[in-house]
């Protein structure tokens, strides 16, 4: 089994459940939320629950008032 999981890795492919956001919406709304939105407000104006919000923001190390880098 494992040496499957290896084999599809060397092909490029990578198992799991696909990310709720995509790059270009999360890169919006930590734009919005540096610029002073609430969660609740984000949650509202991208269709999101809070839950979905916040497990992506710490996916990517986002914290209040703390600026990300991107790579």
């Amino acid at each position: 089994m494992q040496a499957g999981i290896a084999a599809a890795r060397r092909r490029g492919r990578h198992g799991g459940r696909p990310a709720a956001i995509d790059a270009e919406k999360l890169a919006a709304i930590t734009l919005a939320l540096d610029g002073g939105a609430t969660k609740a407000a984000v949650c509202r104006t991208f269709g999101l629950k809070r839950s979905t919000l916040i497990d992506s923001l710490a996916r990517i190390g986002w914290s209040a008032g703390l600026k990300v880098q991107e790579t």
